[in-house]
């Protein structure tokens, strides 16, 4: 969240630096409800505030990516808001936003963005049990320290227990079992993870008292003799987090089951009789005659009734397969009151939404206006912008042969390396390199190499590496290299190095199957940007553009 904000923050920085730059001892910028604008399109502002969140979202994105910073083009994301705004405008009036789809699209997500900040609000009411989160947490990292031994016989095992039994002390008896070599193995006071010991030795463990010994545990390998010596809880805050996110999770859906069913009692009046009249197990003949059922099943205070009609079409929805097997194996009945509660959650989440002023809200209001311009705006790309772009295989071929650079693979290599610090041990290496011995013999025995921690030195530890991001001193000395021959590099940081490029994979140019679609791609996002800026151009004519920021 820090880094979002941040983000963000960087945005509002850069677009007050960039503002004072454009318009210094120039004229400020004009004001409209209380807000600078920086631009006019057909009379509708572009805020200050919307430069700076285009902004903020285009410098995330960046560090999203891994990006490196780089100059911000700050026209071209004035001119993206504007192009936006003359695209909306031009959909708005061929009547794009009327459309049934998109009028669809904009009531169910308004509806839906109601019930999630209601639900959002009921959730942030949620505390999670501190006890049981701290118990959780015990029986996931607790570790017991034991000494135990195990044993093969049952005699050894009882002679054992016998002596302890007499009042020998136990390191003694241990000690004399061990000399013995009577066990299969021994734990001497090591901590060991509750989950890593066997589940009839941990059943045994977990109810003794420090400083106790078991009893013979057996088990299918043998028997287990064995003292608690302590018990410890390391502090892990990664899964005390994982906890707390489990149970706060268990917790809001809880949470959401016991409040809509309040909102259900609160508003809604179920005809119970009728519900327990409709049988959905009869014949896929009469499932469909509930499809054109009106009768009204559920009476929704402030809210539409739901009829036997939607709550039938509420089936064929949720199994898109079809009723029919359903039908026959008896099994819509039972699921009766589970439709009719997933429609009325719903319905009464949007009603309290409303009810709560919720949809009054600038929160509310911010986030349809968002999605409203997106969904018309996209739209308009796809029913006036792209339908008439078209992308032929001669242009893709031409592409193919006019950019090869960009479908070739860079040369690779599988490299390995000794690391010396005189430079005939590195010499006398590659000597013996030479003669057949194996690398990794001589890289576990050579002398004269210099310790991994005594240097900030090359390792490639037999890895496959573009030779374009290695070293320039190194792509020197590989240069023509064969898979199998080994290099003496001396280097800048003092060191000298016995290079092995164990295998070498040339550069080649990617079959064009392979690419196909990658250019494809490349190719159509050219020609809808250049249909986007003609449309841009077209719209200008005749939706004035005035733009305030000076020096842009």
């Amino acid at each position: 969240m820090k880094r979002v904000f941040l983000m963000a923050l960087s945005g509002v920085i850069g677009l007050v630096f960039y503002i004072g730059h454009c318009n210094a001892a120039e004229k400020k910028l004009p004001v409209i409800n209380g807000k600078e604008v920086v631009a006019m399109v057909n009379n509708e502002p572009i805020t200050a505030e919307e430069f700076g969140v285009a902004l903020g979202d285009i410098q995330h994105g960046k560090v999203e990516e891994g990006s490196k910073a780089s100059v911000i083009d700050y026209k071209g994301i004035l001119d993206r808001l504007i192009d936006e705004q003359l695209f909306l405008q031009e959909a708005r009036t061929i009547g794009i936003d009327r459309l049934p789809d998109v009028t669809a699209s904009i009531n169910d997500n308004a509806q839906k963005t109601l019930a999630k900040m209601l639900v959002r609000g009921q959730w942030d009411k949620v505390e999670v049990d501190k006890d049981e989160v701290e118990r959780r947490y015990k029986e996931e990292t607790r570790e017991y320290k034991i000494t135990a031994l195990v044993f093969e016989k049952e005699e050894d095992a009882k002679a054992m227990e016998d002596e302890i039994s007499s009042g020998a002390p136990f390191d003694d008896v241990v000690k004399k079992v061990i000399a013995d070599g009577k066990i299969l193995e021994s734990t001497e006071g090591e901590y060991v993870k509750e989950r890593d010991l066997l589940p009839e030795v941990s059943g045994v463990i977990s109810k003794m008292e420090v400083g106790t010994v078991s009893p013979l545990i057996k088990f299918d390998k043998g028997y287990v003799k064995a003292r608690l010596e302590d018990v410890r809880y390391p502090d892990d805050p990664e899964i005390r987090a994982r906890i707390t996110a489990s149970l706060a999770s268990i917790q809001r859906v809880k949470t959401l089951d016991e409040y809509t069913k309040s909102l259900i009692k609160k508003y809604v009046t179920i005809d119970e009789k009728l519900l327990d009249r409709i049988d959905y197990d009869t014949s896929e003949e009469e499932f469909n005659k509930f499809m054109e059922d009106g009768r009204v099943i559920a009476r929704v205070k402030k809210g539409e009734n739901v009829t036997v009609k939607e709550l039938s079409a509420a089936f064929q929805d949720k199994f898109y397969h079809g009723v029919g097997d359903l039908i026959k194996r008896k099994g819509l009945n039972i699921k009766k009151q589970e439709v009719l509660e997933g429609i009325l959650q719903k319905r009464v989440l949007v009603i309290e939404a409303k009810s709560q002023g919720i949809d009054k809200t600038d929160t509310y209001k911010d986030s349809i206006e968002k999605y409203n311009r997106t969904i018309v705006f996209e739209q308009f790309l796809n029913k006036v912008i792209t339908p008439g772009i078209r992308i032929t295989e001669d242009q893709v071929r031409a592409y193919y042969n006019e950019h090869p650079d960009s479908f070739t693979t860079p040369e690779m290599m599988r490299i390995d390396s000794l690391a010396f610090d005189r430079k005939e041990n590195a010499e006398a290496a590659i000597r013996t390199l030479s003669t057949g011995t194996e690398f990794k013999w001589l890289k576990a025995n050579a002398e004269g190499q210099v310790e991994s921690n005594e240097k900030e030195s090359l390792d490639f530890g037999g890895n496959v590496l573009s030779v374009k991001i290695l070293p320039a001193e190194v792509q020197e000395v590989l240069s023509g290299v064969k898979a199998g021959d080994f290099r003496l590099l001396t280097s800048s940081d003092g060191y000298y190095y016995v290079l092995y490029a164990q295998q070498v994979f040339p550069s080649s140019l990617r079959p064009y199957q392979e690419v196909k679609d990658e250019i494809v791609t490349e190719l159509y996002n050219n020609k809808v940007a250049e249909a986007m800026k003609e449309w841009s151009d077209k719209l200008k004519e005749h939706y004035p553009v005035e733009i305030y920021l000076e020096g842009y």
